[in-house]
């Protein structure tokens, strides 16, 4: 009702507006980190950010996507809040083994309910966050997955989160998130943007261990409102090289 109020009175809208986020910038980026969403994500847990629907259109293309990938035996989903995308994989990969790691254990809980309800009661789901994904071992999925979780992972913890990723994922990672296509500024690897952080992954992958080619796309923008989605969406595969010995250098395809 308050935010209704002073919307009808613009020109305080736009300053509080730019005075808030100002501050949740400077909270984030110099005091808390990642420790910020961590923290509301815990608390809230919430229903899918993209409507809560499954067939939201987006989820059909990552389908679709994976399937290049085929054969895999198995997918992790980091991030798998309430457990909408392992409804999804589950249909379209049947014999598939699943599992799901999300910080709240609000959104766990209502992931193991739905995907009970759904007859998918061989899925593994953790409480867990993704720059610690110690109940996994090195190499144990074929295939990581993220959609919109490392866009609340701040530079504190980012690098640590895509290693962690990397670590566990056999074949291949692939991440559904809010790339920088053009930095801001020379050199530039992340951008905060309405408390939601775009990363370079191009620039993070450099170098590390086991990548082989990485690709990034621009997701059509069907899939997607006007917003940061818009500007930023992207589908980044990573295909990961048979040996991990040392670092080989990023081909971009």
């Amino acid at each position: 009702m308050m935010k209704h109020g002073l919307q009808k009175l613009p020109r305080v809208y736009a300053a509080l507006h730019r005075a808030y986020y100002a501050a949740l910038y400077w909270c984030e980026r110099h005091l808390l980190g990642t420790r910020l969403h961590e923290w509301l994500w815990r608390l809230r847990g919430f229903e899918d950010p993209s409507g809560g629907p499954r067939e939201h259109p987006h989820r059909a293309f990552l389908m679709t996507r994976l399937r290049r990938f085929a054969p895999f035996s198995s997918v992790l989903e980091v991030g798998c809040n309430v457990g909408a995308n392992l409804v999804a994989l589950r249909r379209a990969y049947p014999g598939v083994r699943l599992s799901g790691v999300d910080i709240s254990p609000r959104a766990i809980r209502t992931a193991e309910a739905r995907l009970a309800h759904q007859d998918i009661g061989d899925a593994s789901l953790f409480v867990g966050r993704a720059d610690d994904l110690g109940q996994f071992g090195d190499r144990s999925v074929d295939v990581a997955l993220t959609d919109a979780t490392l866009m609340y992972v701040g530079p504190d913890k980012i690098t640590r989160a895509i290693a962690e990723l990397l670590r566990v994922a056999r074949k291949v990672l692939v991440l559904n998130e809010w790339h920088l296509f053009e930095p801001p500024r020379a050199g530039a690897r992340a951008h905060w943007y309405y408390a939601h952080w775009v990363h370079d992954y191009r620039a993070l992958l450099l170098g590390m261990p086991g990548v082989g080619v990485v690709r990034v796309e621009r997701l059509p923008s069907e899939l997607w409102g006007p917003g940061g989605w818009e500007m930023y969406g992207a589908l980044v595969e990573v295909e990961l090289n048979d040996v991990r010995g040392g670092a080989e250098s990023v081909r971009s395809a």
